[in-house]
């Protein structure tokens, strides 16, 4: 990063652009870099500026002129990437003559030219020295990079997961593979390249060759059930969080089981969790409520009735959007994750839920069917109405709650509603890693 302050402040003191090399092997953070120095010095640097390497050398400097912003108080990187050792010497000196007319009058112009050849990088210096002198390309122009030393690859990585929200848990990894992966790689690049194919490896491909469906828990109760389930989940992506589900209900059958399993990387909780998209959201009692009385059986819509809540197509649609179940299927997200509860619910809602949950046990089917049917007309690309229920996996006792299309996919929805006296965090992870088991022992990911 010092290195590119020093060419952009060359450039100041020459009152005119440069064209700068990048020298190291494949994969060690040329390109990097340059992409590197306008992020962390933004306040320096405008956005990277990258050539198509399809455009020809002879007419880059035109492309430059047309396509690169007038000048402001910062500098500008362009990246020349993809162009290695050319025999048009013709061609390379008129870029040469173009380029350098164009930077005398562009001081916030520097060009990075990334190179694995020095003897390539040598031939260039000399022939932009001939055209320019050293003013086009300054001895600070000539930049060595050698990238992060091996004992440091690992760090890096580990950022990149920081960065990524995820841990080698997640990928069904061990120091073993990111050990192995830094001994077989010759820079960083090959190092994150390996990384990169071990995870297709574990994640991808496993989830193509065994048609892993992607599982979506949907869990209703009392106001609190979503700060509970935010102590699950990752903010926005809403992924659920192995450490914590095992965290939170450890002593439970399914918590035991898991945790016998963790300690192979390929059967973690974690990894199961990726394999299978698994991603937690919420309704509240509103919401469930006005999803019956607009779709649900007859029969209960008339208890919620004697309750004092009516049939309100308005209602419905407004509790029902602001249910983050409602901002995963629209793709929204949920980007503020927090334990306090929001709002007040009325005590009629309230005694209406209590009498939906109390009859979950003998009228699942139809909750569901009611609270999906309120989905799509929400959301139409939420195939409710083309979907099955209660849907038999080809194994006895296993069952989808729901198998529902959403564009080009089928998800399937697991149901869990629960009264306020298990609206807690404990519940749900047990719940959660006890469909988990079920699930994971059926596509033979884990051993039972």
């Amino acid at each position: 990063m010092k290195k590119f302050e020093i060419l952009r402040r060359t450039a100041e003191i020459q009152s005119g652009g440069l064209l700068a090399f990048l020298s190291g092997l494949s994969g060690c953070g040329k390109t990097t870099s340059v992409w590197s120095a306008s992020i962390n010095m933004a306040d320096r640097f405008e956005r990277v500026v990258s050539v198509p390497a399809t455009v020809p050398l002879r007419e880059v400097a035109q492309w430059m002129g047309e396509n690169i912003s007038q000048p402001t108080e910062k500098s500008i990187l362009v990246l020349m990437d993809g162009r290695e050792a050319s025999d048009d010497t013709v061609g390379l000196r008129q870029f040469m003559a173009s380029l350098n007319q164009f930077l005398r009058s562009r001081s916030d112009i520097i060009v990075c030219w990334p190179t694995t050849n020095d003897d390539w990088k040598g031939e260039l210096i000399q022939l932009a020295r001939s055209v320019g002198g050293s003013s086009l390309t300054p001895a600070s122009a000539d930049i060595s990079i050698s990238g992060p030393p091996k004992e440091q690859w690992s760090d890096v990585l580990e950022r990149l997961f920081i960065q990524l929200d995820q841990r080698l848990e997640d990928l069904g990894m061990g120091g073993e593979t990111i050990a192995s992966s830094i001994a077989s790689s010759n820079s960083v690049g090959e190092f994150l390249a390996a990384i990169r194919d071990a995870i297709a490896e574990r994640v991808d491909h496993v989830q193509v060759t065994r048609d892993l469906p992607e599982i979506l828990f949907v869990v209703t109760s009392t106001s609190p059930v979503v700060g509970e389930a935010n102590r699950l989940r990752r903010a926005g992506t809403m992924i659920l969080k192995a450490e914590e589900l095992v965290g939170y209900s450890p002593r439970s059958e399914a918590g035991k089981w898991w945790q016998e399993r963790n300690s192979d990387p390929s059967h973690h909780l974690a990894y199961v969790i990726s394999l299978f998209r698994a991603k937690l959201v919420t309704m509240t009692p509103s919401s469930v409520v006005y999803s019956i009385l607009e779709y649900g059986p007859g029969d209960m819509r008339e208890v919620i009735r004697e309750k004092g809540v009516n049939k309100s197509p308005a209602n419905a649609d407004a509790t029902f959007k602001s249910t983050d179940f409602y901002k995963y299927i629209t793709g929204a997200g949920v980007n503020e994750l927090t334990s306090t509860t929001k709002g007040k619910t009325s005590d009629s809602i309230l005694g209406a839920f209590d009498v939906i949950q109390g009859s979950s046990a003998r009228r699942h089917k139809a909750i569901n069917q009611a609270i999906c049917a309120l989905a799509e007309k929400n959301v139409p690309e939420f195939k409710a109405s083309l979907g099955g229920f209660e849907v038999n996996l080809g194994e006895q006792d296993i069952y989808a709650d729901a198998v529902i299309s959403i564009g080009f996919d089928d998800i399937h929805l697991e149901f869990h509603h629960l009264s306020d006296a298990h609206c807690r965090a404990a519940s749900i992870s047990a719940y959660i890693m006890k469909k988990l088991r079920a699930y994971s022992n059926h596509y033979n990911i884990t051993p039972r």
